[in-house]
């Protein structure tokens, strides 16, 4: 029975031998890890440090070039390939934008751009079909359809028959 016991304790100093080498291993580890990344950090911050700009600027000319330059048309415009038109950083667009937008995110900003022209088309060119419209601004007929119903609580066909009924009428 002693015998036992005797055991029975050298087996609990061993495990907690065991846990505390453990342990210690575990906190040289997660040291050795935080002065790796703080001086990874000091030597990458020279070099990615933000660039200072005024943003309503920029988005002014961002607004400028997906108007001007009809870029909201481009049925497949990501975020990636008009950050680099802008040679601006995905990060650095996405900030303008939710800065100027009041927290949009890209997709939602480009595609409020295809339904404001989109509501200009179809009160400007009655006669233009829908479907035409969707792909002059950049959408599938489906999603164009989605999307203006979404936004403006008609369907594109509704918000003509509203504007031709508003013009009628003195």
């Amino acid at each position: 029975m002693e015998y036992t016991y005797q055991i029975l304790t050298i087996v609990i100093v061993i495990f907690a031998i065991v846990n505390l080498f453990t342990a210690i291993f575990f906190i040289i580890k997660c040291h050795y890890l935080k002065q790796k990344t703080i001086a990874l950090e000091r030597m990458v911050e020279p070099i990615v440090k933000p660039i200072e700009y005024d943003s309503s600027e920029e988005f002014q000319r961002l607004m400028k070039a997906v108007i001007d330059e009809k870029l909201y048309a481009d049925l497949h415009l990501d975020r990636d390939r008009f950050a680099a038109r802008m040679n601006l950083s995905r990060h650095a667009l996405n900030k303008i934008i939710i800065r100027n937008t009041n927290g949009l995110s890209f997709p939602q900003w480009i595609n409020n751009i295809r339904l404001d022209v989109a509501c200009d088309l179809l009160k400007n060119e009655p006669d233009k079909p829908i479907s035409v419209i969707a792909k002059e601004v950049g959408l599938t007929p489906n999603n164009f359809h989605r999307l203006f119903r979404l936004q403006h609580g008609v369907t594109p066909t509704r918000f003509r028959l509203k504007q031709k009924l508003a013009q009628t009428q003195p």
